[in-house]
């Protein structure tokens, strides 16, 4: 069973409106093998950036790879991917779960820019 601070993509209309449709925040997608779940191991990793970030427009969510048309490319891998998204476009691609690299792209693009002239 999925936390409450990681969202299951089951269908195009959610992904649809989850990730294309949410301007300036920063999701993360963990793409999975439907015989083996999300990754238990990067849970920690999310569960402790979804509440140290709390003030940042961030959402984490998990995506079985034989669920939607464009994770087809991942289905039958050994290992998770993580895609990172902001305003409908993917910014970055981690493969396995490696901790220090997915809280450095959190803390990097969930950063909110100072308005100019600031």
């Amino acid at each position: 069973m999925a936390m409450a601070f990681v969202t299951d993509l089951t269908t195009e209309a959610q992904y649809k409106s989850e990730i294309t449709d949410t301007p300036g925040t920063l999701q993360v997608i963990e793409v999975y093998q439907p015989w083996c779940g999300p990754s238990k191991a990067v849970q920690s990793t999310f569960k402790r950036l979804y509440f140290d970030l709390n003030d940042r427009p961030l959402k984490f969510y998990s995506a079985a790879a034989d669920r939607l048309p464009f994770l087809k490319e991942y289905l039958g891998k050994c290992i998770p991917v993580f895609l990172f998204f902001k305003d409908g476009k993917q910014l970055e691609k981690v493969q396995g779960v490696q901790a220090p690299a997915l809280n450095r792209l959190v803390l990097e693009h969930s950063a909110v820019k100072a308005a100019a002239g600031a």
